[in-house]
């Protein structure tokens, strides 16, 4: 097992985001995390990266990790790409990369890796950030938390206002990275891509875990489709 919180919960002052959700990341595996808008998705994810409060018990290859401060993390490999990927725009592709690796990571074979990940970012490494596109911006993101060398990948929200062929295409990454042996967990708005992706899945509505299973499972469970896929 990679990654396990126990009755995890985020506050936001008196506010209770996440009401003792159990989750867990094993090796090489892929986990997807669903739900409506406001369920408490990205409250998760910011949580056991330690951006935000959080209670509870998380544990990361067998350590306790509630009191690591989130840049601690990082440097232990539990590495997030955000939601809104993020990214400087006044910097250039090259410079955004290299921030990745501040804390973990060689820049040189960080770079070769994303440039040959991702070649549309090699051909823009001078560019700066802001003038890509939604997709380069996403591709970008990805590579930069990617820099860090992560042992276990999560991702918030990564296709998240792209067209549909970027859409494939962030998810043909994610396989990539699956097949390279990284466990990654996923928060994301397309239900299908992502239960279709998964091994395994969770479903948030108002904090709590409500369902989980195999991404299969779900993905054929007539209240999954009436309730997330639209069928």
């Amino acid at each position: 097992m990679v990654l396990e919180a126990v009755d995890f919960t985020v506050h936001y002052g008196k506010i209770l985001a996440l009401k003792g959700v159990n989750i867990r990341v094993d090796e090489n595996e892929a986990v997807t995390v669903i739900g409506a808008n406001g369920a408490g998705k990205s409250s998760l994810m910011n949580g056991l990266a330690g951006i935000v409060e959080s209670g509870g018990s998380v544990i990361y290859k067998g350590n306790e990790i509630n009191r690591l401060q989130s840049h601690r993390r990082v440097a232990q490999g539990l590495v997030l790409c955000p939601e809104g990927r993020r990214i400087f725009p006044e910097l250039n592709v090259e410079e955004n990369l290299k921030l990745g690796a501040y804390r973990r990571g060689s820049v040189k074979s960080g770079l070769e890796k994303a440039f040959t990940l991702f070649p549309r970012l090699a051909e823009r490494k001078r560019q700066a950030a802001g003038y890509l596109s939604g997709g380069e911006q996403q591709m970008l993101a990805i590579g930069r938390a990617l820099m860090a060398e992560p042992e276990l990948l999560m991702l918030d929200e990564p296709s998240l206002g792209l067209a549909p062929v970027l859409v494939d295409q962030v998810f043909e990454t994610l396989q990539q990275l699956r097949a390279a042996g990284i466990p990654i967990l996923l928060v994301e708005q397309n239900a299908v891509k992502a239960l279709s992706f998964a091994d395994r899945a969770y479903i948030l509505e108002n904090g709590r875990v409500i369902m989980e299973g195999k991404g299969s499972e779900l993905l054929s469970d007539e209240r999954v489709k009436s309730a997330y896929l639209g069928i």
